[in-house]
């Protein structure tokens, strides 16, 4: 989908948002939302950055977890500025391969990291974080399934054992030999340099994540703990505005909300990010002006977070720029 059609559909939401739910009752809730509970609640966003950063190093341990956080704040600046959510550890794969990425493939000194193990591990990473995000997600679903139902624990099952099964596919030799053998079929020497040469050190370097299960666990363990982080974050910033639910509650529908944002038919999840909020809560009763509220917040915050990394881009990463 075209830039500006996304850009589209996040007006045409937001305008039918505003349509159906009272502004005037959503300026008074934001009017007064507790501030020592927003101050949390933007402690707790930062938090799982802080997180997510620390959990990247447990894939990459040779570089410090202060450049890793610097380049995953810079990474929220672009999921909010391209279309996709998914478009800023897209922009962080790239940024750490050209910065950082010294070497290719076999033979690289000690301490150098490939340009393709970089790219794999920001994948291998995004992936284990959506694990942990289900899982979390799950886990909430199954505790509240009175309210929720049980068709959406099925849905979240269902895409878990398919994302894991595409892990272990992708991890399996002869089925990337096959892959590669596809892709292949009467190349020629541009699309081996571009296309395959690429793609093969990236699967190389996905089948020795794979192949550390000790590492694997241990990121979706991280990805567990940044999911905590911005469920509690969210229901500290719910409660700011007045809607007390269980952390049960708030796991299934931030859960469900994150993985509702990442349809590419927005720009950054604008629109899509509230009405999902205003659906979801619906169910257990928040009235909507209250969960619109809540999704001004969240949207607030990655505003300030992107804001942040427009900083670091300018000032701390400027010196890793190619000439």
């Amino acid at each position: 989908m075209r830039p500006g059609l996304k850009a589209l559909v996040s007006a045409l939401l937001v305008a039918l948002l505003l349509w159906r739910v009272d502004v005037a009752e959503v300026g008074r809730v934001l009017a007064v939302a507790s501030p020592g509970l927003m101050a949390l609640a933007g402690l707790l966003f930062f938090l799982m950055h802080v997180l997510n950063a620390l959990k990247l190093r447990v894939l990459l341990p040779e570089l410090r977890a202060g450049r890793l956080l610097a380049y995953t704040l810079v990474a929220q600046l672009y999921a909010l500025v391209l279309p996709g959510q998914l478009a800023g550890e897209a922009v962080k794969a790239y940024r750490l391969s050209r910065d950082e990425g010294r070497g290719q493939g076999r033979g690289q000194g000690q301490g150098e990291i490939g340009g393709g193990r970089i790219v794999s591990a920001v994948a291998f990473d995004k992936v284990t974080g959506i694990v942990g995000l289900l899982l979390l997600t799950g886990g909430g679903l199954a505790v509240q399934s009175a309210r929720f139902g049980d068709g959406l624990l099925v849905g979240v099952v269902l895409v878990l054992a398919g994302l894991v099964a595409a892990t272990v596919l992708l991890a399996w030799a002869p089925a990337r030999a096959l892959l590669l053998a596809l892709l292949g079929w009467r190349a020629g020497p541009r699309r081996e340099a571009l296309l395959l040469g690429p793609l093969r050190r990236f699967l190389e370097a996905w089948g020795d994540q794979t192949r550390r299960p000790g590492r694997a666990l241990l990121s979706v363990a991280g990805g567990i703990a940044v999911q905590v982080a911005a469920v509690a974050g969210s229901q500290a910033l719910g409660l700011a505005v007045g809607i007390d639910q269980p952390f049960s509650v708030w796991s299934a529908v931030i859960g469900l909300m994150s993985v509702i944002v990442l349809m590419p038919v927005t720009v950054a999840g604008i629109g899509l990010r509230e009405a999902s909020l205003v659906g979801l809560l619906d169910l257990v009763g928040v009235p909507h002006a209250q969960s619109l509220a809540l999704g001004f917040g969240i949207l607030a915050f990655q505003v300030m977070v992107a804001l942040l990394g427009a900083v670091i881009d300018l000032t701390v990463l400027r010196e890793r720029r190619p000439a």
